[in-house]
């Protein structure tokens, strides 16, 4: 698809009561509306370990990053991480929780104190997943990872904001568990996306419950087709008729960014999973063309002054990542869940272990330019999914919504009372790979 058709495209367009402290509102804020994006199934090497404009970024210039084919031969032949990903990548790799197991400790049964996360493991378990040993590199896509010639327009969005490089995932598993803590704070138990996000059965509270029950205004704008839109996961909300009032088709948040007329706090689903939301098989330049028309809708809206506009990634997809996420977290609540590993046995997951790296950007008027952020300082916790509920809730004065919110960092320190009149009004043109 051409750079112009790409261009015309996009225009058309709880089980566990809340933490007991209850942050103060932070009235003086410069930030009034928050707006959301979260996109599918990128790690953070994969997407933006290229990156070359800060030698800070933990990414993989100048590191040399391999993975043996077969885990259990010290003689294995290595494959090892080249900037040459493609834009539609050849197999979409396996992203379950046992499957993140053996990516991040080389066996799908984990012992914390045994096991090193030593991220060795994602050849062997793309290898495993499409039966491709005699095609090394055909799994080398899970390790691959893009140019800044590949990604321009994430590129220039880090280049001119807050780039965290190590940001987590909250589930190391699929998209919905990751969707559900990053819109309550806990998955209910569920490790897959499972029935019950079809049918609106999740049963715990909710950003989106919350901020109506403060009357805080909320739009969760939607083009998905596969999966139920973010805020119709729960209960609460298909029950509340707000489904049928707050979630809307994403053309209109189009123009409702162009009236000035967006909710104090937005949330936006895209497609998924074939052209728009960096899932494979989707285009990474149709990814990068999705991206680009919603800062520049925002960018041009009245209300970009007052806006902070946070895009992440449900979950890393299966591809490789050089950092080991964190473990020992705090749940969501004392709920596990229990699946079959590729070997046949079973193995359960307690929730304390925080997903792989994901990209993540802030961007706004009121935030520093070309910011590079690792680990969160000052504060305990990690930056990751919930730590968008943390800010909220600091934001207006919420309750956290479950112990994993309030162990998770805030980035409330990236928000400067500097205004800035230099960002960007567009960015550049996805690239034609």
């Amino acid at each position: 698809m051409t750079v112009l058709s790409l261009a015309i495209f996009f225009t058309l367009g709880l089980g566990v009561g809340a933490a007991p402290r209850r942050p103060h509102g932070k009235t003086s804020s410069p930030i009034k509306n928050v707006v959301v994006l979260v996109q599918e199934n990128l790690s953070f090497d994969n997407y933006a370990g290229g990156l070359t404009y800060n030698p800070n970024i933990d990414g993989l210039v100048h590191r040399e990053y391999c993975n043996p084919a077969n885990i259990s031969d010290p003689h294995s032949a290595m494959v090892c991480a080249q900037p040459i990903a493609k834009n539609v990548a050849a197999d979409d790799p396996d992203h379950s929780i046992t499957g993140g197991n053996q990516q991040v400790y080389s066996t799908y049964h984990p012992d914390y104190e045994a096991n090193s996360p030593g991220m060795q493991g994602f050849i062997a378990e793309q290898i495993a997943a499409y039966g491709i040993m005699g095609d090394l590199s055909r799994a080398a896509e899970v390790i691959n990872y893009y140019t800044p010639e590949h990604v321009p327009v994430f590129n220039a969005m880090a280049q001119n904001f807050v780039l965290f490089d190590r940001w987590f995932a909250a589930v190391p598993g699929p998209t919905n568990p990751n969707r559900a803590y990053l819109t309550s704070g806990t998955s209910h138990g569920h490790g897959t996306n499972d029935g019950d996000f079809l049918t609106s059965s999740l049963p715990q509270r909710s950003i989106f419950e919350q901020l109506s029950a403060n009357g805080i205004s909320w739009i969760n704008y939607s083009n998905t087709t596969d999966f139920l839109p973010d805020a119709l996961f729960y209960s609460w909300t298909a029950k509340s008729g707000l489904g049928e009032t707050n979630v809307r088709p994403v053309d209109q948040f189009y123009r409702d960014a162009q009236a000035g007329a967006l909710p104090q706090f937005t949330w936006i689903n895209p497609e998924c999973c074939s052209y728009m939301s960096f899932h494979p098989p989707s285009p990474i330049n149709m990814g990068e063309g999705w991206i680009k028309s919603v800062y520049e809708a925002l960018r041009s809206s009245p209300q970009w002054n007052e806006t902070l506009f946070v895009l992440t990634f449900d979950e890393h997809g299966g591809f490789a990542d050089h950092v080991s996420p964190p473990e020992n977290v705090p749940p969501g609540d004392d709920l596990t869940y229990t699946e079959t590993a590729r070997d046949g046995k079973a193995s359960t997951f307690a929730f304390d272990r925080l997903g792989i790296r994901v990209p993540t950007v802030l961007m706004s008027p009121w935030v520093g330019k070309g910011v590079v952020q690792n680990k969160p300082s000052g504060q305990p916790g990690e930056f990751t999914h919930t730590s968008i509920l943390k800010y909220v809730a600091d934001l207006w004065g919420l309750e956290y919504l479950s112990p994993r919110v309030e162990w998770s960092a805030s980035f409330e320190d990236l928000i400067t009372d500097t205004f800035r009149d230099d960002t960007p009004e567009r960015l550049p043109e996805p690239a034609d790979f």
